[in-house]
């Protein structure tokens, strides 16, 4: 007659105890990194918009320092960019005999 084996009930219990565990760790820890995962998505998100109200102030005053332009209505005073205003200044103090330095 054939003999027949006794489960070992204390290792299979161990062993689906520890189980158990190792599932709900992983379980956890992948929860954990899933959120830190959306967080570092969020903040990437918040940190590259642009603040429009600043972004168009400041995109109409590079337009108006490097523009020509008509000043007033009448059309009696124009403005120059910046630059080229930079180089007459200096073409004038240079003409006058004097140095470049402006006050």
């Amino acid at each position: 007659m054939a003999q027949r084996e006794q489960a070992n009930v204390p290792l299979l219990l161990t062993i689906g105890i520890i189980s158990g565990l190792l599932i709900i760790v992983l379980g956890i820890g992948l929860e954990a990194w899933y959120l830190r995962e959306v967080q570092r998505e969020v903040a990437e998100k918040w940190d590259n918009v642009p603040v429009q109200p600043l972004t168009d102030k400041r995109a109409a005053q590079w337009k108006n320092i490097t523009t020509y332009r008509w000043v007033d209505e009448k059309k009696t005073k124009a403005a120059i960019p910046v630059s080229e205003a930079m180089k007459l200044l200096v073409e004038q103090h240079q003409g006058k005999g004097g140095s470049a330095k402006i006050d």
